[in-house]
């Protein structure tokens, strides 16, 4: 039997979150921009593209095109450089090397711009743990599409039912479970996330190996 498990990574990896929500709300106020609360909210695991949409419908006058708006953030990240080794969440490291010495394919499915995807997996030195990364910005539409899901799975040679996703978002935990994929769920109260679609929830990566394990073990039983 096939044992595929692939990860989110800005919640789940790294608790990036936080800081990636400080840091688009300096940028929208440095641009005149300010956004209710339940808007910012809604932003958080979002790809970029979906992220200008969203503001672009919240406020008409926003920016006129997602190249200009891109060009801007892009200067302003420049100037405000994320220390991601010191965001990895706890025993990361420990979880993703137990999984693979015990057999588990590895692999990445994020809605981060591949340049960021490869820049924080570079950064924590765990690059070559994934077989196949996907990033969000290549797909027309981003999570709760379950298609970057599906397409994770089709470079694997795996059929959907055979994957394990872990998650945190509300779209992410949806995009995996509409893929047919059961979820494991990094439990999160601080944005509002429904995680209720997720077959099970966990609150240490730690505890990920032992729950791959038992959900293998009870479908061969």
């Amino acid at each position: 039997m096939e044992k595929v498990v692939i990860f989110d990574m800005d919640g789940v990896l790294v608790d990036t979150e936080p800081v990636y929500y400080r840091r688009l709300e300096e940028f929208l106020i440095s641009r005149g921009y300010h956004f209710s609360r339940a808007v910012l909210d809604s932003l958080v695991g979002e790809s970029s593209r979906k992220t200008f949409s969203i503001l672009k419908q919240a406020d008409p006058a926003f920016y006129d095109s997602e190249e200009t708006y891109r060009r801007d953030m892009r200067a302003f990240h420049r100037h405000h450089r994320i220390a991601y080794r010191e965001l990895a969440n706890p025993h990361l490291h420990q979880t993703l090397n137990q999984l693979k010495d015990t057999g588990w394919r590895l692999a990445l499915a994020s809605s981060s711009p591949q340049s960021n995807i490869e820049q924080v997996l570079q950064e924590l030195e765990i690059l070559p743990l994934f077989e196949v990364i996907a990033s969000g910005d290549d797909f027309k539409e981003s999570k709760p599409n379950p298609e970057i899901y599906l397409h994770v799975a089709s470079r694997l040679h795996v059929l959907p039912q055979q994957c394990h996703v872990i998650e945190d978002s509300t779209y992410g935990i949806l995009a995996a479970v509409r893929a047919g994929m059961r979820v494991l769920a990094k439990r999160d109260e601080r944005y509002g996330f429904d995680q209720s679609p997720a077959h099970q929830l966990f609150d240490d990566l730690m505890e990920i190996p032992g729950l791959l394990q038992a959900a293998v073990f009870d479908s061969l039983h």
